[in-house]
C-alpha cells in the first residue's frame, strides 16, 4: 500500500484528499476516511512535501512555495 495526496475534480486547489494505493488494485485510490475509491486517471496527484495537515481542522492543505 502506498499513501497518495491527491485533488479530486472540483475540489477547492488549496486543499486536497488522502488515500491509498493497494497492491492488488493499482489503477484506483481508496480513500482514508471514506469507503470509496476514484481512479487515479481522474485525479491530480501531489508531492507529499507540497501538502499540510491541519490536526485540529482534520483537513490536508495544498502548499505552495515559490
Amino acid at each position: 500500500m502506498n499513501t497518495v495526496y491527491f485533488q479530486p475534480p472540483n475540489i477547492n486547489p488549496k486543499y486536497c484528499e488522502v488515500g491509498l494505493v493497494m497492491d492488488d488494485d493499482p489503477e484506483h485510490i481508496h480513500y482514508l476516511d471514506e469507503p470509496c475509491k476514484v481512479l487515479k486517471s481522474d485525479v491530480k496527484i501531489i508531492d507529499k512535501k507540497q501538502t499540510r495537515f491541519n490536526k485540529k481542522t482534520r483537513l490536508c492543505y495544498v502548499i505552495n512555495d515559490k
